[in-house]
């Protein structure tokens, strides 16, 4: 459960109010704006189901909006597995220019021997984001002050722009286990400390995103750089990426979980992306492009002992190539109080170090309306946390210390500042079944030492209370809910479309704002139908519903959804 700046309307750029830490070094090929709608290698799933079965989840809001995704599995022969998985979110919006269509497509398989002694697996993804943008309404005066109650007039920054954004890839994994199949019956065999497996790995990924305008008279460009082409904007980039890897762990046929006694591995992986440069809209050529290729070593291991103290830890370093002595460091000690199956609970304690030099965006770009060259310093992050968590609850704290942090500043242009960026942070995440009430929800409270560089709400949570009603024993059942957001006041991140960038800016306070859903699901056998009215608060016309400036959020409306899994 996150909590995140949004625009008006669903399927378009989104930031996260908590600071995120960095998990990956290398090339980045992935704008962070849209990283919870595409669908990559790490967000697929390959489940293994034992009845064919295929799940439909439709939901319908106002003005057409609707949300449709299909997933059907089965085992097609034995031991073959497939998924396919399709979404589409069609969302307009009540605002000029903020349509927005997200649709993605997963295919994946995984097979292995009678003895699983060797096994195999695939992929295919495809994404397609298509959306409008307007930039932000031009005043927000006349939507807080209730100038004009009509909101398909209130004028907005951008009529012609829109970000196109196409993802897609595919890949393969196999394994082979070193050590001879066990067999069954065989007591000294199942003691016996395997070989391990080894596995080899195979991945390509194509991004493309283009930012088109032909109109380019309105002043949402007034902080870019001089406009090269008065009449039109053209900006696309595209990458190739290939990664193949090789790897060995001690798994040998035992299953990766939280009791394994001892875990290592360890292998090495090269990286290559072509950056196919930049489109000049005025020749109508590409220039700038390059290659990008590393090779990085990785390790990890878990250890577990007495059944109470779980040990892990990993860690990557670039040793060649873009990026040579980037490295990322990774660990958690974790002490039952009790044993891990019988406990009052659990401390953590989680270490994370890592050097990591610029992305490409924040080094060089080029384009209708933005263009810089940059030479930044790489950036250190180390994070300590605490926490304890017992059952659904978890408790913590979390420092977070950065040298050399790179932000994009008022311009919307890359900037590093050169000194010590320190952020603390309290945060809770809750689960709880009480009686009859479901009672859920994040809460937390994060403080960053310098604000010329990075604006963080002082305070932010979700809450959402159900109760459980049960219509028919073992048959049906209903839940009223009610869920609360809301963050205090802070200067949040503008967003600049020709860049799909976040950035600083100290105009404008949001916050402050109870957003108020409330839901009705009913539960019938395998189905499940939902009803719900949501930012219920801006019935009171209290009209500072924004997330993002300049960007209200959506009005009050009623949504009707089923989820409805099938097996055959």
């Amino acid at each position: 459960m996150e909590y995140y700046q949004e625009l008006s309307n669903s399927g378009h750029a989104h930031n996260n109010m908590e600071f995120s830490f960095p998990t990956k070094i290398g090339f980045n090929d992935q704008l962070k704006a849209y990283d919870k709608f595409i669908v990559n290698k790490n967000k697929i799933i390959y489940p293994i189901v034992y009845q064919p079965f295929t799940e439909v989840s439709y939901m319908m809001g106002s003005k057409k909006e609707q949300h449709l995704n299909v997933i059907f599995c089965r085992e097609l022969l034995p031991r073959f597995y497939i998924t396919l998985n399709f979404n589409i979110d069609y969302a307009p919006s009540v605002y000029q220019r903020s349509y927005a269509q997200n649709q993605y497509f997963i295919g994946n398989f995984r097979w292995n021997t009678k003895d699983e002694r060797y096994g195999i697996s695939g992929y295919y993804f495809k994404n397609k984001i298509d959306v409008y943008e307007n930039g932000g309404i031009t005043y927000d005066s006349i939507f807080v002050d209730l100038v004009e109650e009509d909101k398909t007039v209130i004028p907005v920054k951008l009529m012609n722009a829109s970000n196109l954004i196409k993802v897609s890839g595919f890949g393969i994994n196999q394994h082979f286990v070193l050590s001879q199949p066990q067999q069954k019956n065989d007591t000294v065999a199942r003691r016996r400390i395997g070989l391990g497996r080894i596995s080899y790995s195979f991945d390509y990924q194509r991004n493309r995103y283009l930012y088109k305008d032909t109109n380019l008279s309105t002043g949402e460009y007034d902080i870019s750089d001089p406009v090269l082409n008065q009449s039109e904007t053209f900006d696309s980039i595209t990458f190739y990426t290939i990664r193949d890897g090789i790897s060995w762990n001690s798994l040998s046929y035992g299953k990766y979980n939280n009791d394994i006694p001892f875990y290592l591995t360890f292998g090495a992986e090269h990286n290559f992306t072509h950056h196919n440069g930049y489109y000049e809209i005025i020749t109508g050529k590409q220039f700038g492009q390059i290659d990008y290729q590393n090779v990085r070593a990785k390790a990890g291991i878990i250890i577990n002992l007495f059944k109470s103290t779980r040990i892990t830890g990993k860690g990557e370093l670039i040793f060649g190539g873009y990026h040579e002595g980037d490295f990322l460091l990774d660990g958690q000690w974790k002490q039952y109080l009790g044993t891990y199956k019988n406990n009052f609970g659990a401390f953590t304690f989680d270490v994370n170090l890592s050097r990591k030099s610029p992305d490409w965006f924040e080094e060089t770009y080029y384009s209708n309306n933005f263009r810089w060259n940059n030479d930044f310093s790489p950036a250190t992050y180390m994070k300590l946390q605490a926490a304890y968590e017992f059952h659904n609850i978890k408790i913590g704290v979390k420092q977070t210390t950065i040298d050399h942090y790179i932000y994009f500043a008022e311009n919307s242009k890359p900037a590093q500042y050169t000194g010590t960026l320190n952020i603390s942070s309290a945060f809770a995440k809750f689960n709880i079944k009480l009686w009859h009430f479901d009672i859920g929800g994040i809460a937390s409270m994060q403080v960053a030492d310098n604000e010329s560089v990075m604006h963080l709400p002082l305070f932010y949570g979700k809450l959402k209370l159900g109760w459980n009603i049960t219509l028919v024993k073992g048959i049906s059942m209903m839940q009223p809910s009610v869920v609360i957001n809301y963050f205090t006041e802070y200067y949040a991140d503008a967003y600049m479309p020709a860049l799909r960038t976040f950035y600083l800016q100290n105009d404008v306070k949001i916050g402050n704002y109870p957003f108020l859903d409330f839901f009705l699901s009913i539960k019938v056998k395998r189905a499940n139908l939902f009803v719900g009215y949501t930012n219920i608060y801006s019935l009171s016309n209290d009209n500072r519903y924004f997330t993002t400036p300049h960007y209200p959020m959506r009005d009050s409306k009623f949504i009707f959804g089923v989820k409805w899994r099938m097996y055959q």
